[in-house]
């Protein structure tokens, strides 16, 4: 995983999804709209216009705000609403072959975000092939985007990446994985933590932090696994599978130790994250293995009692 500052949209992107001043939309009242609310807040509404063959969202602050202009005028389905929370609510729209999302305040019509996907995604070329499967808001205007990228070697599964926005303008990767295993449908976001489910486990990360996971080797015998400093994580791992808190979140470089304890008769490895082999010694109550990973993007640690 790693962090970085967001790139800004591009000129083109920025017309696309940033409003014009709307003179007559301007001398209406929240209370003064019609039609269905799309994005449902106690806070906000959000509704689409159409003129004409073109469409427009807007939004408003209840109960009495001004309405204003969300996006520009578009064709069809240009411009989808994807996530909404609170005040905030998320656009999408293709711009030069990519999916780009924006974050506006439904209140103001301003833009919190502007986004491209990251650089490093390789994505379908069809056209038609949405390159966003899901995305979820915050209150804060934050985001968590799961985004559908080509497959590896000959499977026939897209990659999916599970990234968070936080307010400062910073991106975390939170993982990735085939899309049989990851599905972006399983994101949720809470306040400031994101969960989704891979390999059916459920795993959760907060903004601003990187996550650690536990996994079986499948070993033969079986022990627990904890960290330091406490990141959440208390797992027990067996040969088929982990129980228990199995994935923790930790500040950016943090050093975490992973520390892996079996049976007096088992031999504890670790590897991914970091590497570790201890083997039995004769007297002594428990076989353990330890070692220290810097938190500087996800992890997994795969841990095996043998």
């Amino acid at each position: 995983m790693r962090t970085r500052a967001l790139l800004p949209l591009a000129v083109a992107a920025a017309v696309a999804l940033v409003p014009s001043t709307d003179a007559s939309a301007s001398t209406k009242r929240c209370n003064q709209t019609h039609g269905p609310e799309l994005a449902h807040s106690t806070v906000v509404k959000v509704y689409k216009v159409r003129t004409g063959s073109s469409y427009r969202f807007y939004g408003c602050a209840k109960p009495r705000g001004p309405v204003v202009a969300l996006t520009q005028p578009f064709k069809a389905g240009a411009v989808k609403l994807v996530a909404a929370k609170g005040a905030y609510v998320a656009f999408t729209r293709t711009i030069s072959a990519q999916d780009t999302i924006a974050v506006v305040d439904a209140r103001t019509g301003r833009k919190r975000h502007g986004l491209y996907p990251p650089y490093d995604i390789e994505f379908d070329v069809d056209p038609v092939t949405p390159q966003i499967g899901a995305a979820r808001i915050n209150n804060l205007g934050e985001l968590a985007v799961a985004y559908v990228g080509l497959g590896s070697g000959n499977s026939t599964d897209s990659t999916v990446y599970v990234y968070a926005f936080d307010a400062h303008g910073n991106q975390q990767l939170l993982d990735s994985g085939p899309s049989s295993k990851l599905r972006p449908s399983s994101l949720r976001m809470s306040g400031e933590t994101i969960a989704w489910t891979h390999s059916g486990a459920k795993r959760t990360a907060s903004i601003g932090e990187f996550s650690l996971a536990v996994i079986t080797g499948g070993g033969a015998l079986e022990g627990d696994v904890t960290t330091s400093p406490e990141g959440g994580i208390a797992c027990h791992v067996t040969r088929t599978g982990v129980v228990g808190n199995c994935i923790g979140s930790f500040s950016p470089n943090t050093p975490v130790t992973v520390t892996a304890t079996g049976a007096p008769n088992a031999t504890v490895t670790i590897s991914g994250a970091c590497s570790a082999v201890h083997a039995p010694v004769a007297g002594q109550a428990t076989s353990v293995a330890t070692c220290v990973t810097t938190m500087s993007r996800a992890q997994t640690a795969k841990v095996t009692f043998g």
